[in-house]
Parts: structure tokens; C-alpha cells; sequence
């Protein structure tokens, strides 16, 4: 994808800074925001990043959930300093306040709370989409975003310690090679214009194969991190400070933004604890490209997918949609639309970025809304037709 290739090319490149200081927009909800950290190691898989071959696979975990009253404001950034310097985040991220409070009691107004499960782009963080997870937090959701180690800028374990994007490592490099090839920058290029599904698929198609281990191996890769983590889901249920007996494990969705997104479709292709699953400006790669959901699913797309809607409108049995907001870029859907950062400004749209920030927030709640939480008095191109810049296409098999 053009996020992956460009992301690995300004990863090595230098960048200047934009002072200042401010913190995320307050969220809409009525609840209070939290964030915890947790980490995990997988003992039954080894780490490929890993040049050694000895390492297993740790994944850490940053949580937004539920409260009742705020205390302090948690940092965007607990490391600030080494993430500036070594993790190429600009200057104005070092003062930038999020609204949540680390480590608060969950809200006592819910007996359980739905499960959302996200993941963040590659070579990004799993704090690209604060805003996001704050808002939907507020609205009494529990939100897990995994960092995919060694693929994502950095990350932070409970105990301080950073981890971040190893360049030297030799799957790294062989992803770099791939996306050397010219063939596939100028297919991604050209992919916008393409007029017909059948070519789009072959598009897809190609593009995959020009560049296997991202676009392939990388989403069902991270597919098994998350069905990892489903699996401890019981554990924190039982025994986490915070989390103990919260969690309605009946209710769980997935989502995830470029390569997040590809990997929501994977372990929505395999793993029936899945309930819904958000896809955000990832195409059609790997499993996904040649299988069909079987839970309701919501494509949501840059100006790149505009005229794709019947495409991906056709990968699930159950309710589907495909909304694409005109005029905007593949990073538009982070944090980088209101706070930008050089890393992200060669993919940006010309749209506003607090509205494409205000499209995210609406559209995410009230698909999960309705297919988690079984609101089913919303709908979803109603909603969407409060935004003239979306284009919407669906296909409704629920009734």
C-alpha cells in the first residue's frame, strides 16, 4: 500500500519539528476516559523481526476504557524526549495532553462494557488514533490497540521501556526490497483510476504479490497477534486490576487503519469471536481479497477508493458498507489530520482535517453501536448523509 511504501521511505529521512503545546479534543461521551498498558509473549511463537530466531513474540497493548471522574491528563507521549529524538515524532508532540487518566477505576455504570480491538498502520504507533479511542471510550467502549512489534514506530511497556521499529532487521529489509520495485509504486499510483472491479481486484492482486511478505504474510502475521490476544482476553477478565469482570466478551469488534485493517479482515475471516470489523483506508489484501466475511463489515476510505464501493460492499454476507470521503488522504484517518507531522504530510488530503476527524468519530460509534450493541434504530447511510463528502455504498442483508 502507499502508506507502507511511504512510511519506510521517511522513516530514513530527516524531519523539523512544529512547536506546540495543546491537548486532544474533548470527547463526546458521558464517561470519563482511562488508559492502562499492558504486555504479553506469546511462548508458542518466535518473533520473525528477530535476526536471532530465539526470541518469542511479545506484543504490548495500550487500553482506553470507561470512568467515572477524571484525574490527571496522560501524556500523548510518556517518553517524549527518546520518541522525538530516535522515533521521529515532531516537536509538538512532546506537550501534547490527551483526556485520559492513567490507571482510574473503570465506571461502576455498566456491568460489562463491548470489546474493540485496534490496529494501528505499519511503521505507525499504537497511539496513532488517540482521538478516536478517547471517543469511543466516552461512550462506555473498552478499546485494546495492539503494537505490532518491530513493524511499528515505537511503543511503551507498563513499565516505562520503549520499544520501536528495528531497521536492521533482515524481514525489514526484505519488506524494503519489495517495495523497491517500480512496478508496484507506479500500480499504487495508478490504482485510483482504475474503472472496473475486475481490474481493480487484479490490481489488488498484483500489488500483493509484487510485495509478499507485507502484503501477504504481514496482515495474517498480525492476525495471529490478535488471536493471541483474544485468547488472553479471559485472563484479564479474570484477574486484571482494572478490567476484572468488566469485559462482555460476547461483544467484540475489530478495526484497524491500512495495515490494521487488512489484518481486522484476517482475523475476521477465521476467529468467530469477532462480531463486526472496521476496515480503514486498507483495501483488499491477502485472505480478504479472495474470501467473504460472515459478520457485518464497514470499509472506510480516502479519495483513492472513490467508485470501489460495490467492490468492497461484496466481502460480506451480513450488512456491508463502503464509504469514501472525497478529498482526503490515506493519513487523514490518525491524528495527524489535527496534529500533523512531516511523516505524514506527503499523505494528506486537502479536506480539513477536524472533519475528517468528526466523520471517523461519528461513523465508528454508530456502526458499532448498531452491531455490537444492537441499536438497530440507526442507520448507517442516514448517518452518512450528514457528511456530503462522503460517497456511500451499501449492501443490507440484515432486516
Amino acid at each position: 500500500m502507499r502508506n507502507l511504501l511511504t512510511i519506510l521511505l521517511l522513516l530514513l529521512s530527516v524531519q523539523s519539528g512544529y512547536p506546540q503545546t495543546d491537548t486532544l479534543p474533548k470527547p463526546s461521551g458521558m464517561y470519563a476516559t482511562g488508559v492502562n498498558y499492558i504486555s504479553f509473549t506469546d511462548e508458542g511463537r518466535k518473533e520473525l523481526f528477530d535476526n536471532t530466531g530465539e526470541k518469542n513474540r511479545e506484543i504490548t497493548v495500550k487500553a482506553w476504557y470507561p470512568a467515572d471522574e477524571k484525574t490527571d491528563s496522560e501524556p500523548y507521549l510518556l517518553n517524549a524526549d527518546f520518541a522525538i529524538k530516535y522515533c521521529m515524532f515532531p516537536e509538538l508532540y512532546r506537550n501534547l495532553k490527551t483526556n485520559s487518566s492513567r490507571d482510574i477505576p473503570i465506571s461502576t455504570d455498566k456491568k460489562k462494557y463491548p470489546i474493540l480491538i485496534f490496529s494501528h498502520g505499519w511503521g505507525e504507533h499504537f497511539s496513532q488514533n488517540s482521538i478516536l479511542m478517547e471517543e469511543l471510550a466516552s461512550h462506555g467502549y473498552i478499546v485494546f490497540s495492539i503494537a505490532y512489534h518491530f513493524a511499528c514506530r515505537y511503543s511503551e511497556y507498563p513499565d516505562g521501556r520503549i520499544h520501536h521499529l528495528d531497521v536492521k532487521s533482515h524481514r525489514f529489509q526484505k519488506i524494503w526490497r519489495e517495495l523497491q520495485n517500480p512496478k508496484s509504486i507506479e500500480l499504487m499510483n495508478r490504482m485510483a483510476n482504475i474503472g472496473s472491479d475486475k481490474e481493480r481486484v487484479e490490481a489488488f492482486r498484483e500489488l500483493s504479490n509484487m510485495v509478499p511478505t507485507g502484503l501477504k504474510e504481514s496482515p495474517k502475521y498480525w492476525a495471529e497477534d490478535i488471536h493471541f490476544f483474544l485468547d488472553q482476553l479471559q485472563n484479564i477478565n479474570a484477574g486484571n486490576k482494572i478490567f476484572k469482570g468488566r469485559l462482555d466478551l460476547d461483544k467484540i469488534g475489530v478495526f484497524g487503519m491500512s495495515m490494521g485493517g487488512m489484518a481486522s479482515s484476517e482475523i475476521s475471516i477465521i476467529d468467530s469471536r469477532v462480531k463486526a470489523c472496521i476496515c480503514i483506508d486498507s483495501g483488499l489484501h491477502g485472505t480478504a481479497l479472495d474470501s467473504t466475511l460472515k459478520i457485518p463489515l464497514l470499509f472506510m476510505n480516502s479519495q483513492r477508493f472513490l467508485g470501489y464501493g460495490p467492490l468492497f460492499t461484496s466481502k460480506s454476507l451480513s450488512d456491508c458498507y463502503s464509504l469514501s470521503v472525497k478529498n482526503s488522504g490515506h493519513m487523514n484517518f490518525t491524528d495527524y489530520s489535527l496534529y500533523p507531522s512531516p511523516l505524514a504530510k506527503w499523505v494528506m488530503g486537502t479536506i480539513d482535517g477536524n472533519r475528517v476527524i468528526e466523520i471517523m468519530n461519528v461513523m465508528v460509534l454508530n456502526f458499532f453501536d448498531k452491531y455490537l450493541r444492537e441499536k438497530q434504530d440507526i442507520d448507517i447511510l442516514k448517518e452518512s448523509e450528514k457528511f456530503p463528502e462522503i460517497e456511500a455504498v451499501a449492501s443490507i442483508k440484515i432486516k
